[in-house]
């Protein structure tokens, strides 16, 4: 069994075995994570959109509401009434109230210019009787808060201009409010006049037949802005209810409009995709069964002719491969041939990708992985030899403001100016110049002690400087300068490689402390 498991033929059978399994399972996952989603966002998308025609619908009826107002309102019969020279405009207009039923209106309120009632008119919602009165007396008690919030809604406008607004309290209604002008639209302004449609049963009859949607409309007391959205509660399989707030007065309530909705577009998306999904399945099973097959004939057959091969040859039973591998001109037919020079290429790859691991490829230096490895060498055989050993650790000053004020692209070009400038500085055997940071540098120097370290250290601060590179933005020259860190490892007190690295950073620390474009020794002042 296990032999047979070390077989490459039935290796490739499992792997197959396995990737059919795996798309299998990638396509229930797509079902869960795509597919499904996106059928359900497109039945969101339906449902908004639903909704979108019966807020319209709603919109409409608040329009020709305002229509039916400014026809009354901006008449000169009505303006006469507000004057008192129409004695019997109401008689003649409003008489037993068959206006409110013919146009389901509920009330029609006229006002004075400051606000207070002049006339109201409408249907009593609890008796179903028509009413009309000059103020809020008892038969029009009714209306005291749709008509005090008229009031007031004259008082503080300015605008002197229509208006048309949903009413969520004292009950569902549509509101339009007009002022009175003469029927060529001129003024003054003597009254306004108001229409409200209460939102009943026959109203939702109308709707209902003109959006062809069962819908509702609830009146919510809620000060949050949370119900302003779209949202849908998927009630079962064949339908969802879905629900939108909408703006109505007064302050701190809104309307809540329903719509009860069907889901065959879903279902019927969703049964289509379930039949591509089950032929899909059906076709990945005969693909992979016929790449098995000709895997088996074209691959699998010839490599295990192969593999006996060579173990003939390591028995010394064979010397040459069999005839039919040699007639191939195939990858398999050339695999014996290319077999030592492909080993050779790898050795070679290997090669230049150590040799890549170990340096910056922007500025050619040491990376900070043979630094790490180099100061760790150097410092043995200085403990070794009892010799010292020096550490620069180099920064370029203000060189964030460089790459802010010229551009990365310069800020690079700068970094390998710099990168060469080291380079020619520090030419000695075992002498290492490495970019450990984006802007920071440091370089081994074996055999230095502290007064060459110094020394050194000052003549490549000069020599940065003695290029010129310009740095307008730099806090501290005109040109592009350095400040460096030194720190050294004496036979007589001999450092790890962390304590030396520490030292230079903290002596470079002290050099940026001190003004920057300086050499600063540890434990010493810094020097420019």
């Amino acid at each position: 069994m296990k032999r047979a498991l070390n077989s490459l033929r039935y290796r490739f059978f499992l792997a197959l075995g396995v990737v059919l399994l795996m798309a299998l399972l990638a396509l229930g996952v797509i079902a869960k994570v795509l597919v499904i989603p996106a059928l359900l966002a497109k039945e969101e998308e339906y449902a908004s959109q639903e909704l979108d025609r019966a807020e319209r619908a709603i919109n409409n009826e608040l329009k020709h509401l305002s229509l039916l107002n400014n026809d009354w309102a901006v008449w000169d019969d009505s303006y006469d009434f507000m004057q008192g020279k129409s004695p019997d405009y109401l008689e003649t207009n409003l008489a037993e109230g068959l206006v409110f039923k013919d146009a389901n209106l509920r009330l029609i309120a006229f006002f004075n210019p400051d606000g207070s009632p002049y006339w109201l008119a409408g249907i009593n919602p609890g008796s179903g009787e028509y009413t009309s009165c000059s103020s809020l007396s008892d038969a029009c008690q009714w209306t005291r808060q749709t008509v005090q919030a008229l009031s007031t809604r004259i008082q503080n406008d300015t605008t002197q201009t229509r208006q048309t607004w949903l009413q969520a309290s004292p009950e569902r209604a549509l509101v339009s409010l007009n002022p009175v002008l003469r029927s060529d639209g001129s003024g003054p302004i003597v009254g306004w006049m108001a229409m409200v449609r209460s939102m009943n049963e026959s109203w939702f009859a109308r709707l209902e037949e003109s959006t062809g949607l069962p819908l509702k409309v609830r009146a919510v007391r809620d000060l949050t802005t949370a119900w302003f959205g779209t949202t849908i509660e998927r009630i079962d399989e064949k339908s969802m209810l879905a629900t939108r707030g909408i703006a109505a007065l007064p302050q701190g309530y809104h309307l809540r409009l329903q719509a009860t909705l069907p889901r065959q577009g879903f279902k019927a998306s969703l049964e289509t995709f379930r039949f591509a999904l089950y032929w899909t399945i059906g076709l990945i099973i005969v693909v992979v069964s016929v790449v098995l097959i000709l895997l088996e004939r074209m691959i699998l057959s010839p490599l295990r002719q192969f593999a006996a091969f060579t173990q003939q040859v390591q028995s010394g039973k064979a010397e040459e491969p069999p005839s039919a591998l040699l007639r191939r001109r195939d990858e398999i037919g050339t695999l014996a041939r290319e077999f030592q020079q492909l080993l050779e290429l790898q050795r070679r790859q290997t090669s230049s990708l150590v040799e890549l691991s170990h340096h910056d490829p922007l500025t050619g230096l040491a990376n900070r992985r043979l630094f790490d490895q180099t100061l760790e060498e150097t410092l043995q055989q200085a403990h070794l030899h009892s010799q010292p050993m020096g550490l620069l650790m180099v920064d370029i000053d203000s060189f964030k403001n460089y790459n802010d004020h010229f551009g990365h692209p310069a800020g690079d070009a700068c970094l390998k100016a710099i990168a060469d400038a080291m380079q020619r500085h520090f030419l000695r055997p075992n002498q290492l110049v490495a970019r450990t940071g984006g802007e920071e540098f440091s370089i081994v120097l074996p055999g230095s002690s502290e007064a060459v370290c110094a020394r050194l250290a000052e003549s490549l601060r000069q020599a940065i400087e003695a290029l010129g590179l310009p740095h307008p933005a730099s806090e501290v020259s005109p040109v592009v300068t350095v400040s460096v860190g030194v720190a050294c490892s004496a036979p007589e007190q001999p450092r790890s490689p962390q304590e030396l690295v520490d030292a230079a950073d903290a002596a470079l620390y002290a050099a940026k402390q001190a003004g920057r474009n300086q050499v600063s020794m540890e434990g010493e002042q810094a020097t420019a």
